[in-house]
């Protein structure tokens, strides 16, 4: 595998030839130069979950706000602006679509940043049929592929508050059950016997109406105050998580059975302890150790606003240079 830390780094000559390398044009007219804050809609299940509310470089919106005809009435004008509008498949209703199409121009993107599964077949056939859609996205590279969709990476937002306090405890796991359960506490007794304390918090259900959830804000203070995330996987997912920005934003180990993240290219041993590949009594010196700076580059580059401009651009080198090491996943 390429190791970025190495070979890339002085391949970078400045933050601005960098925007040009994710925009993938260097043409002042380009569509993607000329977004600004408002030029850009995110329509998620409920803005106010994850780092959302963070968001600076675009405007986001919840979804069921859009099937309400007095919200879409005062909400003409700001479509109208609009040169992207991102639709996340989670909460996805195709008559949210159907329902802004009418007041915009702008390219409409179904963006699936979930593992796809059978329970996705359907609105798959249906945003493929459906003229409100102008393209449709997959945030894993090999789902994207297997799938025939275009590809854009995952993201996150750089303006994410976080505090990190004394760690109370080395491993920290917060997740619905999802069948995961019975393997965290296997796990955990294997941590306990090499010394390696933890902190679960599993909730039985998906969903942030349920007893007991955890807000996002909630969920990070645990984090900090954690010396690394545990993160195990729900069956057939794979690809980059919001436990993989956690580690990577917040400077916390990673602790994961996501074997695909060794392609990555913000991949670095010192910082994330693959499960399946590692001897778990290695696990308390890789805790200890101190963790490796992400490059500034790869940050930008998962960033809300720079991840918004690369729906402009048909450039997938820059994919290869700052998400994932294609050499390592070609007979893939």
């Amino acid at each position: 595998m390429l190791n970025f830390y190495k070979n890339n780094r002085k391949r970078f000559t400045g933050f601005l030839l960098f925007k040009q390398a994710i925009i993938g044009k260097s043409d002042r007219e380009s569509e993607a130069e000329q977004m600004n804050k408002n030029d850009v809609l995110l329509v998620a299940k409920n803005k106010s979950l994850y780092f959302f509310p963070s968001i600076r470089s675009l405007d986001v919106w919840s979804g069921k706000d859009l099937l309400q005809s007095e919200f879409i009435k005062s909400a003409r004008q700001q479509l109208a602006n609009y040169q992207l509008i991102v639709f996340l498949d989670y909460g996805f209703d195709m008559e949210m679509a159907r329902r802004v199409r009418p007041f915009t121009n702008a390219k409409i993107v179904l963006f699936f940043w979930n593992h796809f599964k059978a329970e996705h077949e359907a609105m798959l056939k249906q945003a493929q049929d459906e003229p409100a859609i102008d393209e449709i996205y997959h945030f894993d590279f090999l789902e994207a592929k297997e799938l025939g969709l275009k590809h854009n990476s995952s993201f996150y937002s750089k303006h994410m508050d976080f505090s990190s306090s004394e760690p109370k405890t080395d491993l920290f796991f917060g997740a619905t059950n999802n069948g995961r359960k019975e393997r965290a506490e296997k796990y955990k007794q294997e941590f306990t016997k090499r010394g390696v304390t933890t902190n679960y918090f599993i909730l039985p259900l998906r969903g942030n109406e349920q007893p007991g959830y955890l807000t996002y804000e909630e969920y990070l203070k645990k984090t900090g105050e954690s010396s690394g995330i545990l993160e195990l996987l729900r069956e057939g997912q794979q690809g980059v998580t919001l436990r993989t920005f956690e580690s990577m934003y917040f400077q916390k180990k990673l602790v994961t059975d996501n074997q695909a993240i060794a392609h990555y290219q913000f991949y670095h041993p010192e910082n994330i302890f693959l499960l399946q590949e590692r001897d778990l009594d290695e696990l308390p010196e890789f805790l200890h150790t101190p963790f490796q700076p992400i490059p500034s580059e790869l940050l930008e580059f998962f960033d809300a606003e720079n991840w918004a401009k690369r729906f402009f651009t048909t450039d997938s080198a820059i994919y290869e240079q700052y998400e994932y090491d294609l050499s390592s996943v070609k007979n893939k």
